[in-house]
């Protein structure tokens, strides 16, 4: 699914050397397309780092394809193409792909299908369409696929066994009775965050959407897509610089989390922005055992400057204080050492032997009626019982 393997294409007379295509975007920003009929000559492609709501969409129309997978169509030969993400980044911001060349035709295609061809090849801005926006296009993926896809994010491989991960940052509420009993011994610069990104709150809307077995995830759409994308490319221009290697990186990055996310199971924190209700970020929370996980989290450039993500670890841990099924709010590992020590600054410890601390070894936690009951379900549960009994 969106793999960055290598690609041999053959398309109207151009040859895209793909072997090398990723290499050379990371490096170069740019890759190597030959004319069959006229032996090795080298186009340079050039990559525009400029990201628009315009640019965005027409990735996601790419990606609708990879969902899309053909649509079942065994004849559709192109279906293939779009799961690599060397090819959609060119075809999306490569400047001056030639108009016959296959990136082009697959993205010109793609855009045909969401009725969005028109204005790209007049180059008028995509006029807003919050049904189209707002469809959830992600597979149909039931519960139990969906909690196994969520297992490698959530740091299986330790508590199974197989192999250590990354130090995961804790916080145990098992003794906190309310949110303020969190708040309380915090630095008084920390608390004052927490204050203003209660305040915050006030623009914008949160609405918690259940990620349901045998239904595509609730955050499978480009209104979500597009906070991906932003947020990606804003963490590593940050980490790393702005230049065409970052921001190529990122947009890889965005699009593979983007797939990963909707196809796991937990439950989504949808913040909207108050006057305009697009969506502005979102976080992505799953429950096991004793311990809920902040899987993953992402927004816009505005949810950014407006302390989105504050509020949401301090929602989060208020409902764990809530809930007495819960003993700890897992934030996972970081990208980096400087958000590990911010997340340290909040009470979360980084801890090496996390699994120890953190109890996964129950069920997946869901709400009442959260999913439906799949074929096999009560056999089973069967199974476990008699396992436990022995």
């Amino acid at each position: 699914f969106l793999s960055s393997s290598p690609l041999p294409i053959i398309n109207n007379g151009i040859r895209s050397s793909t072997c090398n295509f990723q290499q050379q975007l990371l490096s170069k920003s740019s890759t190597a397309l030959f004319a069959v009929d006229e032996g090795p000559q080298e186009i340079a492609v050039t990559i525009n780092t400029t990201l628009t709501d315009d640019k965005i969409k027409n990735l996601f129309a790419w990606v609708k394809c990879a969902f899309d997978d053909g649509g079942g169509d065994k004849d559709d030969v192109y279906a293939y193409y779009y799961n690599n993400i060397e090819l959609a980044i060119a075809a999306v911001f490569g400047d001056n792909l030639p108009s016959d060349s296959l990136p082009t035709k697959l993205l010109e295609m793609a855009l045909k299908k969401e009725g969005l061809l028109e204005q790209y090849q007049q180059k008028e801005a995509i006029v807003e369409d919050e049904e189209w926006e707002e469809a959830c296009v992600g597979d149909v993926i039931g519960r139990r696929d969906r909690e196994q896809a969520s297992l490698g994010a959530m740091g299986a491989a330790q508590w199974s066994g197989q192999w250590m991960t990354r130090p995961h940052s804790l916080l145990l509420v098992q003794n906190y009775t309310n949110v303020d009993d969190w708040i309380k011994p915090l630095k008084r610069k920390r608390r004052e965050t927490l204050k203003r990104a209660g305040r915050e709150a006030q623009n914008f809307t949160i609405i918690t959407k259940p990620i349901r077995g045998g239904h595509p995830a609730p955050h499978s759409s480009y209104a979500h897509f597009r906070c991906v994308v932003q947020h990606e490319v804003r963490l590593l221009s940050k980490m790393y610089g702005a230049s065409t290697n970052a921001f190529v990186n990122a947009l890889a990055e965005a699009i593979s989390r983007y797939i990963g996310t909707t196809r796991m199971a937990g439950v989504i924190q949808e913040y909207r922005d108050v006057s305009t209700n697009k969506v502005i970020g979102f976080a992505h929370e799953v429950s096991k055992g004793r311990t809920t996980r902040g899987q993953w989290f992402y927004c816009d450039d505005y949810a950014a400057k407006h302390y989105v993500w504050f509020h949401s670890v301090l929602d989060l841990v208020r409902r764990a204080i809530e809930d007495d099924r819960i003993d700890v709010v897992d934030l996972g590992p970081s990208g980096s050492d400087a958000f590990t020590d911010l997340k340290a600054q909040y009470g979360f410890e980084a801890v090496v032997d996390w699994p120890a601390v953190a109890d996964y070894s129950g069920d997946f936690l869901y709400e009442e009626d959260q999913n439906e009951d799949e074929l096999g379900d009560d056999m089973i549960r069967m199974i476990e019982k008699l396992v436990e009994r022995q």
